[in-house]
């Protein structure tokens, strides 16, 4: 090993060791990395000498690899919160909340100021130059790469200045001061060693090893009973059962072949095309470009793999390389001769593991009909794409005849990451409660974009004439991936998308044929676009203005990084269809109810917090196709005593009311504003019941909180059923009401619910009296536990302590002429005698 490298290996690794010493983790990690990448290079240039050096250097490696990958995950778990208009600004490492650019659609926000606007210009720059060096980096373009990486970190640096104006130390200035350094560090490396390029036959890395970003939206606690036996229940699908994830089970890939248990895809017949091939490769290069959808109907599952890998190219994290095994202990993908493959999908509440093969749909000249790369050929077969798309439609139902889903779900599948869908609205001045106004959007998607915690796809309008849509070069109802976010200097808001067909892109406004609004030079510069070039060949990738999106796209689907909330859990659960009513207009109790618990300090730091709802895939709703179940979570304030809430809307203290959805996946989002949101109960409802659902719970919070339920029912219950009467119907206040006498004989905590017709209003009473049995005409006490106000169809009093002794029970209607049934259930910690008068 040349004098000149050895030197280089020990001074990046004294440096990582000082930076480490001072709690620089991401600095040290990088210069780890650095030190690795030139131990490997050496490893590459001496195959057959220095046999102890070499073992040396291989141990070195992976040791190396291993601190740098700790150090990135520390980091990412010990960051502290931000203040609200920061978040805009926030860092990819370490990640910041999303609070002042996220609250409900509902909900009106400040637009961001000035400043806040030109520091996100400038951070846009720089990402779109330093994507575009990593795709000259990638081609082994070093001088132009070079340049290029330059040109970001002047965009860097400019940001920089404006971040550090008011604040060094400010989050926004910390992110802008990291991404430069990272860029002039790979700069560094690109001019003191040559870049080799990768061979082919494994998934191209970066010089620096790539971390591995296995999501997952589980912290980990110890199950319960119950909830081991709702995510076994939940591993029986339409396909076949598909148990949790376990890393053992990856490591102990076995390389006999698999048979195809369930049968082969429905679609088309399948013939082992791996055996036919002059060469296999798992991956050549993880890029969204060269990835085609072919003849299976699941377009938003292609744009979702499409902005993972761009995702992964861009930020050099392993998000979707790391779904996928066997892999070396370096996390390279393999080709495993025997055709076994495992997939870690999401589902169900979480991880699962999905087993396939190597057999594939293909037509009778050899083409393969399933989504592939165009690195695949008749020679060559590259199979990431292929791999990974059988899992996910096996892991849906089983075959390539897939009906189609949404990108929301299908990005939770492949990264379990928290998925969002933001409807903008068309009209700006009648924005509906469940639209966001189109600059909230905006901001949200410009945001998320610009520091990678967000995966996002849009999806165009179905009402748009077919003509209408072939004219403009978009195909309705369609999914297409978002890999670039950008406003320019003079204000021109941008969207670079991908068709995942690979081809048909857009033809209005900003496309190749639109030369007029690139006749700009500097423009195409600052875009890193050559229309001219782009129109030599159709790959489905274009660029498109914002009013243009506006117009012809009805949504976008965000799926968040959960290392954004640096606390969070999840409770699987099970809602029988026999608890509760089938509408829950009048009474939320009997539905699942769970109580977050902030402390003080938490409180003052205003966290935002994040509740996703996802309910179980069944067997019968796969088999079927058809979806009937409408959910959502309402927020309600609650206090120290966290006590089950009776009542819906405002009557129950609701802050969030949430739109029903028949999408598995529900998510409600506030910001705490203070102390008055120390207790919080989450309320799950449903719109006409209609059998039991299995569902997740997880809870994201950028405070540390507690999750737990409400107190259980008190150990006795006694059930009467009576009646009102027309007979006695305004004779007297007493005949109005019906009266039970009530015995306690030890002190104890009691609670009285009336359930009766919907169109009656009811109240309940207790009284204290002198003799048990006495009535209305002989006491004249005031009510010790009062239901309040009369309320339709169901009433609660109590849970309340009180002492020994006899007690007049009223419940009474509000309508002294109505006639009616109802169920009294009297609840006590201590046995109690009652009956009716």
């Amino acid at each position: 090993m040349a004098p000149s490298m050895i030197d280089q290996v020990f001074e990046l690794l004294a440096l990582a060791d000082t930076l480490e010493e001072k709690k620089s983790r991401i600095e040290a990690a990088t210069k780890y990395y650095e030190a690795v990448y030139l131990m490997r290079r050496y490893l590459l240039k001496k195959e057959d000498k220095d046999r102890d050096i070499r073992q040396l250097l291989e141990e070195k490696v992976r040791h190396y690899e291993q601190v740098a990958a700790t150090l990135m995950a520390d980091d990412a778990s010990t960051w502290t919160k931000y203040s609200q208009d920061d978040f805009s600004l926030t860092p990819l490492h370490p990640p910041p909340p999303p609070t002042a650019l996220h609250p409900l659609a509902s909900q009106s926000s400040k637009l961001l100021n000035h400043q806040q606007v030109n520091l996100q210009k400038l951070v846009g720059l720089g990402n779109q130059k330093l994507s575009q060096a990593l795709d000259l980096d990638e081609a082994a373009q070093t001088d132009a790469a070079i340049s290029t990486y330059m040109e970001a970190a002047e965009h860097y640096l400019e940001g920089l200045r404006l971040a550090e104006r008011d604040d060094k130390g400010s989050p926004a200035a910390i992110m802008v001061k990291r991404r430069l350094q990272s860029t002039l560090d790979r700069v560094e490396v690109l001019k003191s060693v040559a870049p080799t390029r990768p061979s082919l036959g494994k998934v191209v890395l970066p010089q620096k090893r790539m971390a591995d970003h296995p999501p997952s939206c589980i912290s980990p606690h110890k199950l319960s009973a119950e909830e081991v036996n709702i995510l076994k229940a939940s591993s029986l699908i339409a396909s076949g059962v598909f148990l949790p994830w376990s890393d053992e089970d990856a490591r102990i890939l076995r390389t006999e072949k698999t048979t195809h248990v369930h049968g082969p895809p429905r679609l088309f017949g399948v013939q082992g095309i791996s055996k036919t091939l002059q060469e296999i490769v798992i991956a050549k290069v993880i890029t969204p470009f060269t990835i085609r959808q072919k003849y299976v109907t699941d377009c938003s599952f292609v744009a979702s793999l499409c902005i993972c890998a761009n995702f992964e190219r861009r930020f050099k994290k392993r998000l979707i390389t790391s779904i996928l095994y066997p892999q070396t202990e370096q996390g390279d993908l393999v080709h495993n001769p025997a055709g076994k493959y495992i997939v870690k999908l999401w589902l169900n509440g979480v991880a699962r593991c999905v087993v396939i093969d190597d057999y594939f749909p293909i037509d009778k000249y050899g083409n393969l009909l399933c989504s592939h790369t165009s690195s695949s050929s008749a020679s060559c077969l590259e199979l990431w794409v292929c791999l990974i798309e059988k899992a996910f439609l096996k892991l849906s139902g089983g075959g390539y005849g897939f009906p189609g889903s949404n990108s929301a779900v299908d990005m939770f599948s492949l990264t379990g990451w928290i998925p969002e869908s933001i409807l903008f609205a068309k009209e700006t001045e009648q924005v509906r409660d469940f639209e966001t106004p189109p600059e909230r959007a905006w901001e949200r998607i410009m945001s998320a974009s610009s520091f990678g915690d967000c995966l996002i796809t849009v999806s165009s309008e179905l009402d748009i004439s077919e003509e209408e849509a072939e004219a403009v070069g978009l195909v309705t109802g369609h999914a297409y991936a978002v890999l670039n976010v950008i406003e320019t200097k003079n204000g021109t808001r941008l969207l670079q998308l991908k068709n995942p067909w690979a081809h048909k892109g857009w033809k209005g406004r900003f496309s190749t044929k639109d030369l007029a609004s690139w006749n700009d030079l500097p423009f195409q510069a600052e875009v890193g676009y050559d229309p001219q070039k782009a129109a030599m060949c159709d790959d489905g990738v274009f660029w498109i203005c914002w009013d243009d999106v506006l117009r012809y796209f009805q949504n976008f689907h965000l799926s968040w990084n959960p290392d954004l909330f640096s606390h969070r859990t999840a409770v699987h659960g099970l809602w029988p269809e026999s608890q509760g009513p089938i509408q829950d207009s009048f009474q939320i109790g009997e539905n699942p109810q769970y109580v977050v618990e902030f402390s003080d300090s938490a409180v003052d730091t205003n966290p935002s917090l994040w509740i996703l709802l996802s309910r179980h895939v069944t067997k019968e709703e796969q088999l079927e196709g058809k979806i009937d179940d409408y959910l959502t979570i309402h927020l309600h304030k609650n206090n120290e005593k966290k006590q089950r809430k009776w009542y819906p809307g405002r009557a129950g203290d609701c802050i969030v009311m949430s739109a029903y959805t028949n999408s598995p996946h529900v998510l409600v989002r506030y910001d705490i504003s203070g102390r008055q949101d120390k207790y919080l109960s989450l309320v799950l409802s449903q719109f006409n019941k209609v059998r039991d659902i299995p569902y997740t719970l997880s809870v994201f919070c950028t405070g540390h909180f507690l999750l737990s339920r409400p107190p259980k029912d008190l150990d006795y219950c006694v059930a009467l059923k009576a009646s009102w009467s027309n007979r006695s119907a305004g004779q007297s206040v007493e005949d109005n009401h019906i009266m039970f006498a009530v015995l306690v004989e030890a002190t104890c905590y009691v609670e009285f619910r009336v359930s009766t017709n919907t169109n009656i209003a009811s109240n309940i009473m207790l009284i204290p009296v002198q003799q048990y049995g006495d009535g209305l005409r002989q006491t004249n006490s005031k009510p010790i536990l009062d239901s309040g106000r009369y309320r339709h169809g169901f009433a609660v009093a109590g849970p309340k302590s009180i002492k020994p002794g006899p007690y007049l029970l009223l419940v009474s209607r509000f309508h002294d002429r109505q006639e009616g049934d109802f169920q009294l259930k009297a609840f006590s910690s201590r046995r109690l005698k009652i009956e009716k008068k």
